[in-house]
């Protein structure tokens, strides 16, 4: 008899420790998720603030993928754009998880975007001859430099996709001036101004490297000092991480070729923004931290519910000591 009280007011104590700590449990995981909640929120909030101001994750206006044939085929400047493929690679895997990337080999690697016609204060013009075609064969001769240059950064178009693109959008309306008039034309143009103004090679005489933070005054300081012009320097934001990711910086021409500044480029997904010394050409926040990553940024998950003992365990636990000493 007495050991039979014993065991019951063991179980009763148990049972009694196990509901209080399924309490105590229940309420840390309450907060816990309210603590996540108002951390989602507020870095909603920050995103959509900042989105508002500089961080549109859409693409420019410039580079639309709406494909439009426009009336107006004059332009004034020619806007030449190196992606940092690191970044949209990152931005590309961010759209989709299923998506794959492929990367050059070497670190400090920047490719081409795109060359394009733009008439200041306007969009475009693009697709100036609905009736042009592609002809992936009039490349031959700078196919293996396309590749390895001007690539597909996504890894799941097929070959000549990207360059299509590019050449009927864009190329079709740069054939106004003799010196572009063909596929040929075009594409050995940023080609050759790739390897003259090499973006790793501008930051990294300033000092700027993958793998590090700095601010896009800092970035414009570099192209400015280093070219004498003003480029336009574009970011991805990470709102999960609160983090703006370097993509692309463009620089612009005259029809001679020459360099220019980009001012009074129609501002698509940037801003003109004045600061004491200038005035910045960007979509990156004016006063956080830009990094320049050498690694494709990790997906982050939400956190998962910690899982908890339930009580009924515990009762069946207990059941099985008493049934098993009595």
């Amino acid at each position: 008899m007495g050991r039979r009280c014993t065991l019951w007011l063991t179980f009763g104590a148990l049972l009694f420790s196990t509901q209080w700590l399924d309490v105590i449990s229940s309420t840390i995981e309450r907060s816990s998720e309210e603590s996540y909640e108002d951390n989602a929120k507020a870095i909603k909030s920050i995103e959509q603030q900042d989105s508002l101001d500089f961080f549109s994750n859409e693409k420019s206006n410039e580079d639309s993928s709406v494909e439009h044939e426009d009336e107006d085929h004059d332009f004034d400047i020619l806007i030449f754009t190196q992606q940092w493929p690191v970044t949209t690679c990152y931005h590309w895997r961010e759209e989709d998880s299923t998506h794959a990337c492929v990367l050059p080999e070497k670190k400090e690697f920047w490719t081409i975007h795109g060359v394009w016609p733009t008439k200041l204060g306007h969009m475009g013009p693009s697709f100036c001859n609905k009736s042009a075609d592609f002809d992936l064969d009039q490349l031959d001769q700078i196919l293996a430099n396309l590749k390895t240059y001007w690539p597909t950064i996504d890894g799941q178009q097929k070959l000549g996709y990207f360059w299509k693109h590019e050449w009927l959008k864009h190329g079709t309306c740069a054939a106004s001036l003799e010196e572009l008039d063909n596929e040929l034309k075009y594409f050995q143009r940023g080609l050759a101004w790739r390897e003259q103004y090499l973006m790793s090679n501008i930051l990294g005489s300033a000092g700027i490297h993958p793998d590090s933070n700095s601010t896009v005054i800092a970035l414009q300081r570099a192209i400015v000092q280093s070219l004498g012009k003003n480029p336009s320097i574009h970011c991805v934001y990470d709102n999960k991480r609160d983090m703006s990711y370097l993509e692309e910086i463009r620089i612009c021409f005259t029809k001679q070729f020459e360099l220019t500044d980009c001012d009074g480029v129609l501002p698509g997904d940037a801003v003109p923004i004045v600061y004491p010394g200038g005035t910045v050409i960007t979509n990156c926040h004016i006063s956080k931290p830009i990094h320049y990553p050498s690694n494709v940024p990790p997906t982050i998950r939400r956190m998962e519910k910690k899982w908890r003992f339930p009580v009924v365990n515990a009762f069946k636990l207990v059941q099985f000591i008493m049934w098993f000493t009595l």
